[in-house]
C-alpha cells in the first residue's frame, strides 16, 4: 500500500511540476559592427614564412617586416538572433587562419562580458590574407609561417574582437534576413596543376540584414584564396576578400558592413574578370588594380542579385559546435602508414602538371612535428541553418572536391538544398584533400598535418555531427573531447615602443597641382606604430568651409581603405639600428586621384590627419592645400 501511494504520489508531482517546454525563437533581429584591428605597421606577415629577404623592424622577427598599409585590417562583425538558442555571430578577420584557441579565448571574454556562453552561435571565418598579422599562434611549427607569439598582440585581438560582438549585440534592431546562392565565375579560378582537371565551384553565398526597408549588413561566401600581393611588398593588408568588401559597401548609397568569409580555396586562385577600366587610371602599384577589378566585379554579381533573393522576417536560426579528436588513432591509419605520431607537414614530391602521376612514397619526405609543441589533435565544426540555407565552418583549407563531397552529404538530408560552406572557419588545420587527390602530391597535399586520410576523415565527422544537428541520430557518433589547451600568455616576445620626434609636423606637402591621374603624396610625423597607424581624411573646399570627402556608401573615405596606401619611414632606419631610441616616424599617404572604384573630382582639397599618440590620446594636423584640375 506504501508503494502504491509514492507511486501516486510521484505522478502527481511530474503533473503539478512539467518539465519546462523547448524554447521557442522570438522576434528576428540583427546588428553589425566593424573594429579596426589593433594592429603595428612592422609586424611580420603570416603565411608566406619567412622566406623573403630580411626587412627588419621591432615587430617581427623571423618574417619580414611590413612598411605599408593597403586595406587596414579590421574585424567586421554581423549578429543574427531570435533569443538566446537562437542566434549566429558572424566574425570575419583579416588574418591567414582562426585557431580554435583564439576562438575559445574570444569566447571566454564575451561569457566575462555578457554572462552568455556564445560556443554554439560564434563563427570567426578568416579571409585568408598572407598580408595579414602574424604572431597569434603558440608553439609547434607554426612560426615557421606566422613568426613568434606575442601575447600581449594575442590579448588585444581577442579584446578587439570581443568589442566587435558588443557593438554588434548594441546594434541588434528588427530586420529581415535575404539570401540566395549565385554563380560568380570570373572573380577565380583552379591553381592546383597537380591533378591535371579544373574543379573550380562557383558559388557566391549571400546573406544580407535589412533594417526599415535598408540593408544594413551582407555577407558573401565564396572560394577565392586570399592572396594577391606578395612577401616582398611588405604589405599589411586586407588583400583582395578587403578589396571585394569594400566595393560591395561602395555599391550601396547609404552605410553597409559587408563580411567576405572564404570558403574552400585551397586549390582556388584570385582571377582578374579582364576588363579594362572605363576610363584613364592613375599608376598604382602592382596588384592593387587587380584587387579593385575583382572587387568591382562582385559587387556587381552581388547589386545584380539582390531582387533576386528570399526575404524573411521569421528566418529560421540555429547553430551547435561539436569539437572532435585529430590523431593517427582516431584517423583510423593502419600500421605502417603515416607514422607520424605528433602529425607532419611539407611531405614533399616533384610536382608534374604535364602528366597525372601518383607518388606512391609520398609520406616518406614529411617534416614532423616535434614531440614537445604536436600538431593539433583536436578540432571543432560549427554547423547549422541560418535563413533557408544550411552551413557548416571547415577547420582550414579544402579544396574543391573534398568541399563538395562535405557539403552533398549534408544535401543528403531532407529538406536541405542550399549549403554554405565558411572555410578557414573556426580552427586551422592546414590543407585537405581527397584521398585520391593527396596522392597527386603538390603544395596543397603538403599543408595537410595529418597526412593522405585527413581530408576524408575530417568530412565524415562533420557529417556526423550534422546527423546528429539534423535530430538524424539521438548521440553524436563520435567522442567529443574538451577544449584544446589556451596558450601560455606569459611566455613570449614582449614590446615596447619607442620615443618620437617632433610629432605632429608635416614633413612634406603635398603638390600645389596635381591632374586628373596623379597620385598625390604627403607625409606627417607621427608616433611609434605601435600606437596604431596615423588616419588621413580627405577634405574638399566648398563655400568657405571644408567638408569631408565621402565614398559612395556616405561614410568617410579614408585612409584606412583601398583608395590610399600608407607607407612608413623611420630615422634612423631600422636597418640601422633596432635598438630602442628616439625616431622619426614618417608616414607618407598616397593617394591615387583615379582608380576604379573612386575618382577625385577637379576642386581645392586637403589632408586632415589623426594621429595616435598613445594613452588613448590623439593629435591632429592638416596640410596646406592642393588643387585637383581636370
Amino acid at each position: 500500500m506504501r508503494r502504491a501511494l509514492l507511486l501516486i504520489a510521484a505522478l502527481l508531482l511530474l503533473v503539478a511540476c512539467p518539465t519546462d517546454p523547448e524554447p521557442e525563437p522570438g522576434p528576428f533581429v540583427a546588428g553589425s559592427a566593424s573594429v579596426r584591428m589593433p594592429v603595428p605597421l612592422g609586424i611580420g606577415t603570416a603565411g608566406y614564412g619567412s622566406f623573403g629577404d630580411s626587412n627588419p623592424t621591432p615587430y617581427a622577427d623571423q618574417a619580414p617586416g611590413t612598411e605599408r598599409i593597403h586595406g587596414h585590417p579590421d574585424f567586421t562583425v554581423i549578429a543574427l538572433s531570435r533569443g538566446e538558442g537562437f542566434e549566429l555571430i558572424l566574425i570575419r578577420t583579416d588574418m591567414i587562419a582562426v585557431v580554435q584557441q583564439l576562438r575559445d579565448a574570444v569566447i571566454v571574454e564575451l561569457e566575462e562580458r555578457t554572462g552568455r556562453n556564445y560556443d554554439d552561435a560564434l563563427v570567426i571565418g578568416a579571409t585568408h590574407s598572407h598580408s595579414g598579422p602574424g604572431r597569434f599562434i603558440y608553439g609547434g611549427l607554426f612560426h615557421v609561417i606566422a613568426d613568434y607569439f606575442v601575447p600581449a598582440f594575442y590579448v588585444g585581438l581577442v579584446d578587439a574582437m570581443a568589442d566587435a560582438v558588443e557593438l554588434a549585440l548594441a546594434d541588434l534592431g528588427p530586420a529581415e534576413l535575404g539570401f540566395g546562392i549565385v554563380q560568380a565565375p570570373d572573380a577565380h579560378a583552379d591553381r592546383r596543376c597537380a591533378d591535371l582537371l579544373d574543379y573550380t565551384n562557383d558559388q557566391l553565398g549571400i546573406l544580407a540584414v535589412r533594417k526599415e526597408g535598408q540593408i544594413t549588413a551582407v555577407a558573401l561566401s565564396y572560394a577565392i584564396h586570399g592572396t594577391v600581393l606578395g612577401l616582398d611588398d611588405y604589405t599589411l593588408s586586407q588583400d583582395v576578400s578587403g578589396g571585394i568588401e569594400e566595393a560591395v559597401a561602395h555599391a550601396f548609397d547609404s552605410p553597409v558592413d559587408v563580411v567576405m568569409i572564404n570558403a574552400w580555396a585551397g586549390d582556388v586562385k584570385p582571377e582578374s574578370p579582364g576588363v579594362p577600366p572605363a576610363e584613364p587610371i592613375s599608376d598604382l602599384p602592382r596588384g592593387y588594380d587587380s584587387m579593385d577589378e575583382i572587387g568591382q566585379y562582385m559587387a556587381g554579381v552581388v547589386t545584380d542579385s539582390l531582387d533576386g533573393l528570399e526575404w524573411s522576417a521569421e528566418p529560421p536560426l540555429k547553430s551547435r559546435t561539436y569539437r572532435y579528436k585529430l590523431d593517427r588513432e582516431s584517423i583510423g591509419y593502419d600500421w605502417g602508414e603515416f607514422e607520424f605520431e605528433y602529425g607532419a607537414v611539407y611531405c614533399t614530391a616533384a610536382e608534374n602538371c604535364d602528366e597525372l602521376t601518383v607518388h606512391e612514397n609520398l609520406t616518406e619526405g614529411c617534416i614532423p612535428f616535434p614531440d614537445h609543441s604536436p600538431a593539433p589533435d583536436r578540432s571543432v565544426f560549427t554547423v547549422g541553418q541560418v535563413g533557408p540555407a544550411y552551413f557548416t565552418t571547415w577547420g582550414g583549407e579544402s579544396g574543391t572536391l573534398l568541399a563538395e563531397a562535405t557539403m552533398a552529404g549534408m544535401q543528403s538530408h531532407e529538406g536541405v538544398e542550399q549549403v554554405l560552406f565558411f572555410g578557414y572557419g573556426n580552427d586551422y588545420l592546414g590543407y585537405q584533400l581527397t584521398e585520391e587527390d593527396w596522392w597527386y602530391a603538390g603544395y596543397e597535399a603538403s599543408g595537410a598535418m595529418w597526412g593522405p586520410l585527413q581530408g576524408e576523415y575530417m568530412k565524415t565527422r562533420q557529417n556526423e555531427a550534422f546527423d546528429h544537428f539534423m535530430g538524424v541520430v539521438e548521440e553524436v557518433g563520435f567522442e567529443q573531447p574538451e577544449r584544446a589547451t589556451a596558450f601560455d600568455l606569459s611566455d613570449g616576445v614582449v614590446w615596447t615602443w619607442e620615443t618620437a620626434i617632433d610629432p605632429g609636423v608635416v614633413g612634406a606637402q603635398p603638390q600645389a597641382i596635381a591632374g586628373p591621374t596623379d597620385v598625390v603624396a604627403f607625409t606627417v610625423q607621427g608616433a611609434d606604430p605601435g600606437y596604431g597607424a596615423p588616419v588621413a581624411v580627405l577634405q574638399r573646399q566648398a563655400d568657405g568651409d571644408w567638408q569631408d570627402v565621402l565614398a559612395p556608401d556616405t561614410r568617410v573615405w579614408d585612409s584606412d581603405g583601398y583608395g590610399w596606401w600608407v607607407d612608413l619611414v623611420t630615422e634612423p632606419s631600422y636597418a640601422e639600428t633596432l635598438d630602442p631610441t628616439d625616431r622619426v616616424f614618417g608616414w607618407t599617404f598616397n593617394l591615387p586621384l583615379a582608380t576604379r572604384g573612386m575618382r577625385i573630382e577637379p576642386g581645392v582639397y586637403r589632408a586632415k590627419v589623426t594621429l595616435p599618440m598613445g594613452n588613448g590620446d590623439t593629435s591632429e594636423v592638416e596640410t596646406d592645400p592642393f588643387e585637383v584640375t581636370e
